[in-house]
């Protein structure tokens, strides 16, 4: 097989969307190292150089090139020996590409190769191990770098530029490697029968498009692979004419479910214990061996950098998920909406307008609502940190009119084309991450000289988008107030 074809391989093998994600993730994370390799003055420039290129390098073995294994099961079960070997072929291609062009770009910036070449090749083998890890460790693996920085400043530790960081990674490379080998044979062998739960390794969840498909998005499928203890327990109780609003909740299905207390409980503790956990041991990371006063101050910035990881991002899903779930009900060519209309209670076309308002809009808003409570109470607890905490909260209340826009229009029969709800959406998380890192680089324990005027346009385009939002949302009430009934479109 030629190598053009041999490089093609993965990009057959994932979904369209995921191969986009990755294209345009790696060139920003390419485009950043380039420039800091470029422009950077700080001694250690070269690192940051060297972790944005080991970033994108793990996001695309993590999510686009681990799905070739798919492909490699199928021909296994198909007993087709030949593609599984040019599989293979293709793998190590994209390994020696992708760690020789960046090492050579920054290398010839002045960066030192086999540090680029080490930290790089650690970044690939990361990447595809965690692609191959139960579902349940990969949660985790996601907040190992809050712990491992922490774990590194402790120890005292040579940074990846350093030529002592090559004898650090040369273990943990090789280790990595020893994980990958027995695990892709045995998943050749009996992947698909272990396609379901938490304990299937992680590139089993991408073949039914959950990470390439917006669709599945809460779709009953991926809700069922939950273990038992977390299944969702549906709360029926006063379901009928008395309760429209509920009646409606059960119709459209998905997190719009109504669940009991304890349901709602056990989700509510599995996520505290996900952001406790770590969050406990970066506090004994900190004591360890660290004065009381200079531990405290460190678990203070931990602590409001976890919540403006939780704000930032939490936010933005919120305004995805429900608009991409409600659509499937709203915009899909078959019968299924006009018939909510026949649901008893809900009384003339004026009150069920308020009634479909009502159960679309209030479980996102309440949970803006509960994330925009938590960044108060921080303002309230750290009375030093009310300037940086206010952008958080000004990203919370933003994200919340882009989310009512969005489904009033929605409703209202006023479809948004895809390029315009991604710019929203694509717009609305670059600002979150904006109020998140441009404060903490201005205000933080070494402020960035230059970054503070910053703040003011930042403020400014958050106006600007509200206020388009809020004249989207005006458009979709004034279409919805048009039709002759909610759940009649046209």
């Amino acid at each position: 097989m030629k190598l053009s074809q041999l490089f093609r391989i993965p990009w057959y093998a994932a979904h369209r969307s995921l191969r986009w994600m990755a294209v345009v993730l790696l060139t920003v994370c390419a485009g950043s190292a380039i420039g800091l390799g470029l422009f950077g003055s700080k001694p250690g420039h070269f690192a940051g150089a060297i972790f944005m290129f080991g970033v994108g390098l793990l996001f695309v073995w993590a999510f686009f090139l681990s799905t070739t294994l798919l492909l490699a099961i199928d021909a296994w079960q198909l007993r087709v020996p030949a593609i599984q070997r040019q599989i293979v072929a293709s793998l190590l291609l994209h390994a020696g590409l992708g760690i020789a062009v960046p090492t050579l770009v920054l290398g010839m910036l002045g960066a030192p190769v086999l540090n680029t070449a080490v930290v790089l090749t650690l970044c690939t083998s990361l990447g595809l191990a965690f692609a191959l890890m139960p579902r349940y460790c990969a949660i985790f693996f996601g907040l190992t770098p809050t712990l491992g920085n922490t774990l590194w400043h402790r120890l005292h530790l040579p940074g990846i530029d350093d030529p002592r960081f090559v004898l650090i990674a040369l273990p943990l490379i090789l280790l990595s490697l020893l994980l990958i080998v027995p695990c892709w044979r045995r998943l050749l062998r009996n992947g698909s029968s272990r396609a379901q739960g938490w304990s299937s390794p992680m590139v089993l969840q991408y073949r039914s498009g959950g990470w390439g498909q917006w669709s599945a998005i809460g779709d009953l499928r991926q809700l069922q692979q939950r273990p038992d203890w977390l299944q969702l327990a549906v709360s029926l109780d006063g379901v009928g004419p008395t309760a429209p609003r509920k009646a409606l909740r059960v119709a459209l299905g998905g997190w719009y479910l109504p669940q009991t207390w304890r349901s709602y409980a056990r989700q509510l503790g599995l996520m505290i214990a996900f952001i406790a956990l770590p969050l406990l041991g970066v506090a004994w990371l900190l004591h360890w061996g660290g004065q009381g006063a200079q531990a405290a101050v460190a678990m203070r910035g931990v602590l409001i950098g976890s919540l403006g990881m939780v704000g930032g991002v939490a936010g933005p899903m919120i305004c995805a998920f429900s608009p991409v779930w409600l659509k499937r009900r709203w915009q899909q060519a078959n019968a299924e909406l006009p018939l909510l209309a026949l649901l008893p209670g809900l009384g003339e076309p004026a009150q069920a307008r308020r009634q479909v308002v009502r159960a679309g809009l209030g479980l996102p808003l309440v949970l803006h609502a509960l994330l925009a409570l938590l960044i108060g109470v921080a303002m309230l607890c750290w009375h030093g940190h009310v300037a940086m905490l206010s952008f958080l909260l000004l990203a919370q209340l933003g994200v919340a009119t882009v989310t009512v826009a969005m489904l009033l229009n929605l409703f209202g029969g006023r479809r948004l084309s895809i390029w315009v709800t991604g710019a929203v959406l694509v717009t609305s998380f670059v600002l979150c991450m904006s109020s998140l890192l441009l404060p903490a680089i201005s205000w933080g324990r070494h402020p960035v000289a230059g970054v503070e005027p910053l703040l003011l346009p930042l403020i400014g385009a958050w106006l600007l988008l509200v206020a388009g939002m809020i004249w989207l949302a005006r458009r979709g009430w004034h279409g919805l107030t048009q039709l002759p009934h909610p759940f009649v479109q046209s």
